[in-house]
């Protein structure tokens, strides 16, 4: 049996660590029995737990037998993952008595493309309402981008469903949201059109307008091209794309434009990771515009 220890701090920056311990350069599990031991994790960001699930949904595709290993008495790091059930998802209970989801976080799970406009409405963009005190019209364009995310899983995840989780921090007036899909990646699914590129440069090529990786004419022009023009320049936000060995930063630079920022990664993510940062006090700023406006129309 492998075991594979959670490092202290779970992280985007420290998740390279973890998944090449399971999944080697072919992309294949490093043994069919794994102990995912969580002993030493003290704290995990949102984008880690989103990571933590897709992983572990992709090694029970594969079928890869999973055991957990943790401390007795809850540390940061394992009181906040049982908190956001991700234990239950894994093992349809709970660790510690009096887990619950927190108001700050919104429940990790499991969205089918069939169910994701529905799961937008009844509980993604009430949750948002529910944080920021706006109403629920005030989320239209961001419920959109989302919708185009699920849209993107439909086109090149395998079996069409995302795992979700988001947080709100309060104290820094953000909101972060990671989506990931453990599907054939957005790289090759450009590739079947634009074959020499490598995982970096099919990232860059798919956040484009006008450029989709499927062939159909109605699907051009959307997606990623829509969902990073909104978060960044409408929300002041962040986006981060990770698929195989390309990473892909999205936000604002020093001209108020959008910067784009890709690199090659040294571990292979399987299937597509994405998080967007959103930044709360654009919400109350695009909410009074747009009261303004509507009582200029009188």
């Amino acid at each position: 049996m492998l075991e594979v220890r959670m490092p202290k701090y779970f992280t985007k920056e420290t998740m390279d660590y973890v998944i090449t311990q399971i999944i080697n350069s072919d992309l294949m599990p490093r043994s069919q029995e794994i102990k995912l031991n969580f002993s030493q994790l003290e704290f995990i960001e949102p984008a880690g737990v989103t990571i933590l699930r897709n992983l572990v949904k992709w090694l029970q595709v594969r079928n890869v037998a999973i055991t957990i290993s943790y401390p007795p008495q809850s540390t940061n790091g394992t009181k906040f993952l049982d908190d956001a059930m991700f234990f239950f998802s894994l093992t349809n209970r709970l660790l510690y008595s009096g887990s619950s989801v927190r108001p700050t976080t919104l429940q990790l799970q499991d969205v089918t493309y069939e169910i994701s406009h529905q799961w937008l409405d009844t509980n993604f963009v009430p949750w948002l309402s529910g944080r920021t005190n706006l109403p629920l019209f005030s989320f239209n364009d961001i419920k959109m981008c989302f919708g185009e995310i699920f849209n993107n899983i439909k086109d090149h995840a395998n079996e069409n469903i995302g795992c979700i989780f988001a947080q709100h921090f309060p104290n820094i007036k953000k909101i972060k949201i990671s989506i990931s899909d453990f599907g054939v990646g957005i790289p090759n699914t450009i590739r079947r059109i634009h074959p020499f590129l490598n995982d970096s440069q099919a990232l860059e090529l798919a956040i484009q307008e006008g450029i989709s990786s499927e062939s159909q004419p109605s699907n051009r022009g959307a997606g990623l091209h829509t969902l990073i023009h909104n978060v960044v320049l409408n929300y002041n936000g962040e986006v981060q794309i990770r698929s195989f060995y390309g990473v892909l930063t999205c936000s604002k630079n020093e001209f108020g434009e959008i910067g784009v920022y890709s690199q090659v990664s040294n571990s292979i993510y399987p299937g597509t990771f994405i998080e967007i940062i959103l930044d709360t006090e654009q919400f109350q700023k695009d909410n009074i515009e747009k009261e303004e406006f509507e009582w200029g129309l009188y």
